[in-house]
Formats: structure tokens, C-alpha cells, sequence
């Protein structure tokens, strides 16, 4: 897999951690114009008729107030991302998911968590919760993907040697997701920064984890 067609399927995997996040942490409207800015960036990875339908959908919940309808929106642009993609690999659905979207989802969900992790430091009145639930989420995946990979559900083809860090990684992506997790349950605001700067290192590790795995493959 090309190093953009990563980067791409990960931005558009933080789609539904950013309706996520509108609808249950409620961070204010400079998050959305932030993080919908990030994901935009995909135009310039992939560019095409897809691509520009799937990002104008987002940009357009900039600029309608009615947050009721925004599921639909971020839902339509997430499935015209995701077939734009599945078109360019050209693989059946399972291989799709099990060997592409799973293990870059996770690099999504971390790098979500991240963000509203910062957020929360500029805005401490939101909720803790919606951090604490992707924290769990990154754990439990991880830790999903160590035996699919170790029994060779995916990654048939790498070396041993590559395997080894790889699961490495996946394993160390696991215990610092959990590590946030536990940090988030701390009442202080200390909290919310040591949790933030473990998604820091979960997110450079993870993306060795599930980018050598896709890129080796």
C-alpha cells in the first residue's frame, strides 16, 4: 500500500470520531473547523469527483446550524470516501476491512484522541468521557490486531524479523492507550495533559505498528 493512500484512509476514518465527538463530548465550533481542515487535506492525497463531493459535504456542516442533520452529512461524505478508496484497491469487502481499515482505524481513533485531548486543554468544560471511550476503544483493537497478525490473518507476507517489531508495537499501543484510559480518571486537570502526551507516544507507535504492516505487506 502507497504511503498517501494510507494517509488518506486514516484521515477519513476520523470522521466518525469527529460526529462522535460533536455529539458527545460538544466541544465548540473551532474543533470541527479544525479537524475538518485535517481531513480535508485528503483532496490533496487522492483528488477526484468523489473526493471533492465527500469534503464539500464536510465543509458544509461549517456553515449549517441545524446540528440535527450533520449525521447524514458526515455519513454520505464518510461512504463516498470509503468507496472512492475501496474502488482504488480494488479488493472484495473482507480484505478491505480486515487487512486495510481495521489497522488504520486504530491509528485514526488514536490520533482523534489526541486532538481532543488538546481541545480539552483549551476548553476544560467538556467532557472527559468521549476521551476515556476512544482510549478503551484504541486498547481493545490493538490488542485485536496483535493475533490476527501474529497468526497471519494479515501480513502473510512479511519477514519474521518485521512481524516481531510489529507486534512489538501493537502490544506497546495497547498498554499506552490503556494508560490515557486510566489517566482520564484522574479528577485533576493533570489528567486530561498526562493523557494527552500518552496519545502522543501512542500515535507515533501505533503508526509503526499499522504503517509497517500496510507497507511491508
Amino acid at each position: 500500500m502507497e504511503l498517501n493512500l494510507f494517509v488518506y484512509v486514516l484521515l477519513i476514518f476520523c470522521i466518525p470520531y469527529l460526529s462522535y465527538s460533536n455529539f458527545r463530548i460538544k466541544p465548540r465550533k473551532g474543533f470541527s473547523i479544525l479537524f475538518i481542515s485535517i481531513i480535508s487535506t485528503v483532496i490533496l492525497l487522492n483528488f477526484s469527483l468523489l473526493t471533492v463531493l465527500g469534503t464539500l459535504l464536510l465543509i458544509a456542516t461549517l456553515l449549517i446550524k441545524n446540528k440535527k442533520i450533520y449525521p447524514y452529512f458526515y455519513g454520505l461524505s464518510f461512504t463516498l470516501l470509503n468507496f472512492e478508496i475501496f474502488n482504488t484497491l480494488n479488493l472484495n469487502i473482507f480484505d478491505f476491512f480486515l487487512n486495510y481499515l481495521f489497522p488504520i482505524s486504530l491509528v485514526s481513533g488514536v490520533f482523534s484522541s489526541m486532538m481532543i485531548g488538546h481541545w480539552f486543554l483549551v476548553d476544560p468544560t467538556i467532557s472527559k468521557e468521549g476521551m476515556k471511550k476512544i482510549a478503551i476503544t484504541s486498547t481493545f483493537q490493538s490488542l485485536i490486531l496483535t493475533p490476527l497478525v501474529f497468526f497471519e490473518f494479515i501480513g502473510q507476507d512479511i519477514e519474521s524479523i518485521f512481524k516481531n517489531v510489529i507486534l512489538i508495537l501493537f502490544l506497546s499501543t495497547s498498554i499506552l492507550s490503556f494508560a490515557s484510559y486510566k489517566s482520564l480518571g484522574e479528577k485533576s486537570y493533570t489528567g486530561v495533559m498526562a493523557s494527552t502526551g500518552l496519545s502522543y507516544l501512542s500515535l507515533i507507535v501505533s503508526l509503526g505498528a499499522s504503517g509497517g504492516l500496510l507497507l511491508l505487506s
